[in-house]
């Protein structure tokens, strides 16, 4: 009586591809196996010498394959190895009865950042069964690390005031208004408030322009010799919205896990002009009239760092990934493997410091008279820092995913959920990756 075994196509490693399959002439790939055992009426079974096959496997509806023949093609300790790229062996659109047994599966490393490891794929499989299977894939890529945010530049400073001087008539000396100090600039447009002019005689002193940014101005001096008062400082800009770390487990995207990533921060707000100084009140003493002296500009609010950049995901490792399908996996071992490290999360770059204020004029001595002097103006705001970006989620990790409406009966089998990657490192960390022995799925 003859079995399955008789009509067989038989794979070894030192066979050809060009032979016919048989005991005495194997072929060479366990790949020109299932293509030889479809051709057949029915399909035959593909024997599988023990050995190393470094070759990704697409199994045929219907064409089973046994491994680990010992050199006289009886089943034996050692094991037949598939080892490929991501995914090592596939079943896809099996309607008929199809069995891969005593064979080994793993899938190499991922190479790319963020990509996965899946030793396995079943897409649109129905009755599928692995028996006495070991499945192991590969660890996932890591994610790629965010960049650091940019520090603000910094506010302009701003002008002196202008000391006071005489101006009167016929034997007194003549000068002109002395100017208001400049204000102080700022690259991100929140400018300082020029001084205050001075007054003449008994005049009081004009008050500072506001800065940019709703910094109020110092008040002139109200009458004859009175001094001006100080532009207020320019409010701080507002911190930058921090980002979110990645979780620790992102989302399927038909067969492809898209890997969680960390989401950015904001840009830190400008810290607003300082106000300008007040001018001081005019002089009369003696027989000559004096101007004072004017106020100081505000200085220039500095400008908000920028946002860190986020940090990517790491990618998952699975041993088997299964879509709509229903399949049976019995005295077997299927494992996760290691998820990749999420990428480290950007730092927010600091604000740009305030621009310093403008003193108010100095006193110009007795050409000043009793003239009141000018006072400073207000510095310039810092602006503020930025938020950093989120690190990425871990990959995760898991022996079986289930997507769809996919399950699975798993009889005296072991699994193990493998090690989720680390989380994103960085101010905002992102989740260490997932790790369970199944996922999504419904066991029967």
């Amino acid at each position: 009586m003859c079995d399955a075994l008789c009509s067989a196509v038989y794979v070894a490693r030192g066979g050809s591809d060009a032979a016919a399959g048989t005991k005495t002439a194997p072929v060479a790939t366990i790949a020109r196996g299932i293509a030889l055992a479809k051709a057949a009426s029915p399909p035959r079974l593909v024997a599988v010498k023990a050995g190393l096959y470094e070759e990704q496997v697409q199994m045929v509806s219907g064409v089973s394959v046994q491994g680990s023949f010992d050199d006289g093609w009886r089943p034996g300790t050692a094991r037949t190895e598939i080892l490929a790229a991501s995914p090592a062996v596939t079943f896809v659109d099996i309607a008929a009865p199809t069995k891969l047994s005593g064979v080994v599966v793993r899938s190499q490393d991922a190479t790319m950042p963020g990509e996965s490891s899946v030793a396995m794929v079943l897409s649109n499989a129905k009755m599928v069964e692995l028996a006495e299977v070991e499945v192991r894939p590969g660890a996932g890529g890591n994610g790629i690390g965010g960049t650091d945010g940019t520090m603000g530049e910094p506010g302009g400073p701003a002008g002196q005031g202008v000391q006071g001087c005489e101006n009167d008539g016929i034997g007194c000396d003549d000068c002109a208004r002395p100017t208001s100090g400049a204000r102080g600039l700022s690259p991100c447009g929140m400018n300082g408030g020029y001084g205050g002019q001075p007054g003449h005689a008994g005049n009081g002193g004009d008050p500072g322009a506001p800065g940019d940014g709703g910094a109020l101005p110092g008040a002139g001096a109200l009458g004859r010799a009175l001094n001006g008062t100080e532009g207020e400082r320019g409010a701080d800009g507002l911190l930058g919205s921090a980002g979110v770390g990645g979780a620790e487990y992102g989302a399927f995207s038909g067969l492809r896990y898209v890997v969680s990533s960390g989401l950015g921060g904001g840009a830190g707000g400008p810290g607003g002009g300082g106000g300008g100084g007040g001018g001081g009140g005019g002089g009369t003493a003696g027989s000559c009239d004096s101007y004072g002296s004017s106020g100081g500009g505000g200085g220039g609010g500095g400008c908000g760092g920028t946002a860190g950049t986020p940090g990517t995901g790491g990618g998952g490792s699975f041993g088997i990934v299964a879509r709509d399908s229903q399949f049976l996996v019995r005295g077997s071992q299927v494992s996760g493997g290691r998820g990749g490290a999420g990428g480290r999360g950007g730092s927010g770059g600091g604000g740009g410091a305030g621009g310093m204020r403008g003193e108010g004029g100095e006193y110009g001595g007795g050409k000043q008279d009793d003239a009141g002097d000018g006072a400073a103006g207000g510095d310039g705001g810092a602006g503020g820092a930025g938020g950093s970006g989120g690190g990425g989620g871990g990959g995760p990790t898991a022996a079986i995913v289930c997507l769809g409406s996919a399950t699975v009966a798993i009889p005296q089998t072991t699994l193990s959920p493998g090690t989720g990657g680390a989380g994103g490192s960085g101010r905002i960390p992102g989740a260490p990756g997932l790790a369970v022995p199944v996922k999504d799925c419904a066991i029967f």
